[in-house]
């Protein structure tokens, strides 16, 4: 299949992704990412974070375009997704951290901040354990604070499907942990 010309808009491009040519998103992707990478710099400040945020949003555009939706300003469109994405990567990292720093001259945790790390840890390993069909879902909702809506595109499913495995999931994941947070003073 010949490639799409370089200089062709970006409706014909979406077109012919469409219609089964892969160049085309590979056009796509070598114009609008240097601004992508931009705008998730001016989001993250941090260059591997903002390389990460353009990925995943190029992976929603991806699964995106190959549907029948219209998408009016693609470049509008793409800059948006990656603001999200790098938005949500902000949110994940910043849940991530310890609780402390150290640059602020703090030598160590508190006993509270030790405690949830160790629950977090706990939590980590029973959904690890989950059924695959739950893992990932929660992994999501519950690790990294992102919303049943952006789940379901994620995973490329419905939102009440995506709801309803989330909250089997999580009648699970209680189920399991139940003894271990007994012993451990949490319930």
């Amino acid at each position: 299949m010949p490639r799409p010309r370089r200089n062709a808009d970006d409706g014909a491009l979406v077109a012919a992704f469409r219609a089964g040519q892969g160049a085309a998103f590979e056009t796509i992707v070598e114009r609008h990412y240097p601004g992508l990478l931009r705008v998730a710099e001016q989001r993250c400040g941090v260059s591997a974070l903002a390389e990460d945020a353009v990925q995943a949003a190029l992976v929603r555009a991806h699964r995106y375009l190959r549907g029948e939706r219209r998408v009016e300003n693609l470049g509008a469109w793409l800059r948006r997704i990656v603001h999200n994405c790098a938005t949500d990567l902000l949110r994940t990292e910043r849940r991530d951290r310890v609780g402390f720093d150290l640059a602020a001259g703090v030598a160590a945790p508190s006993e509270e901040v030790l405690e949830r790390i160790e629950l977090r840890a706990l939590v980590e390993r029973a959904i690890g354990k989950l059924p695959a069909i739950y893992r990932e879902p929660l992994r999501l909702r519950y690790l990294h604070g992102v919303e049943a809506r952006e789940i379901a595109a994620r995973l490329d499913d419905n939102i009440h499907s995506v709801k309803s495995r989330i909250a089997r999931g999580r009648r699970e994941l209680r189920r399991r942990l139940e003894d271990a947070l007994k012993k451990a003073g949490y319930l």
